[in-house]
């Protein structure tokens, strides 16, 4: 049997999600709703309704420069966010408050949640509400947090937030049975992991029964991120749950917006890979089109791209699920590129199917269904190269 025909035994199809999206997730993803709806109620009656009133235009043109983005689209995506709850009056482009919105905003978080206890997500998004009028100034939140609360409980509240919080279990589930079903097909394997961060999915795979048997089908991981802090943290995380894996993981510094500059790394060079997984951090790139079609290069014919999404839908559902990623300056700088790209940080489905199909990913798979994107905002997309 050929290579090619064992990986279609191991196809995209066999990749199953059904048991992450369930009841237990569906109550998690409503609980940071009713958590954020409070927050923001209290961030909005502060920051931006303290006068009564708010002027606000929908079609005004975002400015140039990530600094000036940052503070635009926080308040935009906040005052969005209340209308599309029904929680704004609109006179034109003049928004008041509701009466129900004043009155959350000033509830005693006891009779709000019917108990004085906090859930850890809760007391994340309070750090984000106490930099609040710092992001609305224009100042970087991970910059404000680490001002604030010191760099350990920043990153503290950063992994909670991006890798261990309940809903993230979508994101991080997906990336990692990816990679495991790749593995499965018992061929040598090049991984390379863009923006890999604090190691999200090789901590979640770790946990697939069998894989670190399977393990031993990695050639070689390209385990990158722009930050060496980061990865320092990732190597001694690996040398805990997998030391296995450390003879076949380079750790490298990557810039995911000039892929095509590396021609010393050899998972970077054309038809090097066999997956490339990007685990919460596409949607943050420069220019995505030229990353996808970098990505389309570096793969072999038959490769796999695996990326976790946010889907864009409603505001008023989806606004607290990029609560965290609105108040960095790096969430803003995306080059628009209509009709492919028309959002600035996380796309919607229509815009990531645009781009992939241009970047010469015809056949891609999408979780959640597409049908569940409200319900269920966190997700990915696997995508193949043709062989």
């Amino acid at each position: 049997m050929t290579e090619s025909n064992v990986l279609q035994n191991f196809g995209l199809d066999a990749i199953d999600m059904s048991d992450v999206y369930s009841p237990e997730y569906t109550a998690h993803i409503e609980q940071i709703r009713h958590e954020a709806a409070l927050v923001l109620a209290r961030i909005a009656m502060k920051h931006v309704f303290a006068d009564g009133e708010a002027v606000h235009d929908p079609q005004l043109a975002a400015p140039e420069g990530v600094t000036a983005r940052q503070p635009f689209f926080f308040r935009k995506r906040l005052i969005e966010y209340l209308d599309d709850r029904g929680e704004l009056h609109r006179e034109g482009n003049l928004y008041r408050p509701t009466d129900e919105l004043v009155q959350r905003a000033s509830a005693r978080e006891e009779d709000y949640f019917g108990t004085a206890a906090q859930s850890p997500t809760l007391r994340a998004l309070k750090s984000i509400e106490s930099i609040a009028g710092g992001i609305l100034e224009g100042k970087d939140g991970l910059v404000l947090l680490e001002e604030r609360l010191g760099a350990e409980e920043t990153w503290r509240i950063w992994q909670y937030l991006m890798v261990d919080a309940p809903p993230k279990k979508a994101c991080n589930s997906l990336v990692a049975r990816t990679l495991d079903q790749r593995l499965r097909a018992g061929v040598p394997t090049v991984v390379f992991e863009g923006g890999a961060g604090l190691g999200a999915t090789l901590r979640e795979a770790v946990q697939i029964d069998g894989f670190r048997e399977r393990t031993r089908n990695i050639e070689l991981y390209g385990f990158t991120d722009i930050s060496r802090p980061l990865m320092q943290r990732a190597r001694e995380m690996l040398q805990e749950k997998a030391p296995e894996m450390l003879g076949s993981t380079c750790f490298d510094r990557i810039d995911l917006d000039q892929l095509d500059d590396y021609d010393d790394v050899p998972y970077l060079q054309d038809a090097a890979a066999d997956l490339v997984i990007f685990e919460s951090v596409l949607h943050d790139v420069e220019n995505l089109h030229q990353v996808l079609t970098s990505c389309h290069r570096i793969l072999k014919p038959g490769g796999w791209l695996v990326f976790t999404v946010g889907s864009r839908h409603r505001p008023g559902l989806f606004f607290p699920c990029e609560l965290l990623q609105t108040t960095l300056h790096s969430y803003h700088r995306a080059e628009l590129d209509p009709p492919r790209r028309t959002n600035v940080g996380y796309l919607s489905l229509e815009e990531w199917t645009a781009s992939l199909h241009d970047a010469g990913f015809p056949s891609l798979r999408v979780f959640p269904d597409a049908q569940h994107r409200e319900k269920w905002p966190y997700g990915g997309i696997v995508a193949s190269r043709p062989e």
